[in-house]
Protein backbone atom coordinates (compact mmCIF):
# COMPACT_ATOMS: atom_id res chain seq x y z
CA UNK A 1 0.00 0.00 0.00
CA UNK A 2 1.98 3.62 -1.72
CA UNK A 3 0.54 6.72 -0.04
CA UNK A 4 1.83 10.10 0.66
CA UNK A 5 3.11 10.73 3.93
CA UNK A 6 3.34 14.09 5.58
CA UNK A 7 5.04 15.06 8.88
CA UNK A 8 4.80 11.71 11.23
CA UNK A 9 7.64 10.52 13.15
CA UNK A 10 7.27 7.25 14.27
CA UNK A 11 10.67 6.45 12.90
CA UNK A 12 12.92 4.31 15.12
CA UNK A 13 16.54 3.40 14.79
CA UNK A 14 15.82 0.80 12.17
CA UNK A 15 14.09 3.20 9.97
CA UNK A 16 15.37 5.16 6.54
CA UNK A 17 14.63 7.58 4.50
CA UNK A 18 15.90 7.61 1.00
CA UNK A 19 15.52 10.26 -1.59
CA UNK A 20 15.75 9.98 -5.42
CA UNK A 21 15.93 12.35 -8.01
CA UNK A 22 13.61 11.32 -11.38
CA UNK A 23 13.14 7.54 -10.67
CA UNK A 24 10.91 5.89 -13.56
CA UNK A 25 7.70 6.11 -11.86
CA UNK A 26 8.13 9.83 -11.35
CA UNK A 27 9.71 11.61 -13.87
CA UNK A 28 10.96 15.38 -13.66
CA UNK A 29 10.16 14.78 -9.57
CA UNK A 30 11.87 13.95 -6.20
CA UNK A 31 10.56 10.57 -4.14
CA UNK A 32 11.68 10.10 -1.38
CA UNK A 33 10.96 6.38 0.04
CA UNK A 34 10.67 4.57 3.73
CA UNK A 35 12.84 1.59 4.60
CA UNK A 36 12.62 -0.32 7.77
CA UNK A 37 15.55 -2.54 8.46
CA UNK A 38 16.12 -2.15 4.73
CA UNK A 39 13.02 -3.05 3.44
CA UNK A 40 10.43 -0.66 1.61
CA UNK A 41 7.59 0.30 3.85
CA UNK A 42 5.68 1.46 0.64
CA UNK A 43 5.25 5.25 2.52
CA UNK A 44 6.61 8.07 0.77
CA UNK A 45 6.64 11.32 -0.40
CA UNK A 46 7.03 13.15 -3.14
CA UNK A 47 7.99 17.24 -4.64
CA UNK A 48 9.00 19.01 -7.25
CA UNK A 49 12.50 19.79 -5.48
CA UNK A 50 14.77 18.41 -3.25
CA UNK A 51 13.73 21.02 -1.03
CA UNK A 52 9.79 20.01 -1.31
CA UNK A 53 10.77 16.63 -0.37
CA UNK A 54 13.17 17.42 3.05
CA UNK A 55 10.52 19.71 4.24
CA UNK A 56 7.78 16.94 4.16
CA UNK A 57 10.05 14.42 5.92
CA UNK A 58 9.55 13.82 9.64
CA UNK A 59 11.37 16.30 11.60
CA UNK A 60 14.49 15.21 13.87
CA UNK A 61 15.87 13.17 11.23
CA UNK A 62 19.97 13.60 10.29
CA UNK A 63 20.86 13.70 6.67
CA UNK A 64 23.73 11.15 4.93
CA UNK A 65 25.39 12.37 1.90
CA UNK A 66 25.13 9.81 -0.94
CA UNK A 67 27.82 7.22 -1.42
CA UNK A 68 29.99 6.27 -4.30
CA UNK A 69 28.11 3.09 -4.75
CA UNK A 70 24.55 4.01 -4.55
CA UNK A 71 22.07 4.03 -7.62
CA UNK A 72 23.15 7.08 -9.28
CA UNK A 73 19.22 7.83 -9.03
CA UNK A 74 19.48 8.85 -5.03
CA UNK A 75 20.56 12.11 -3.88
CA UNK A 76 20.72 11.59 -0.21
CA UNK A 77 19.11 9.46 2.60
CA UNK A 78 17.74 10.11 6.16
CA UNK A 79 17.80 8.58 9.20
Amino acid sequence: MSKEQSRRHDDDDTSMWIVYEEPPAFPNQYVARRYRSYVETGEFVVGDTLNDVRAKLPPGLMRLERSSQDDPMVRESWI
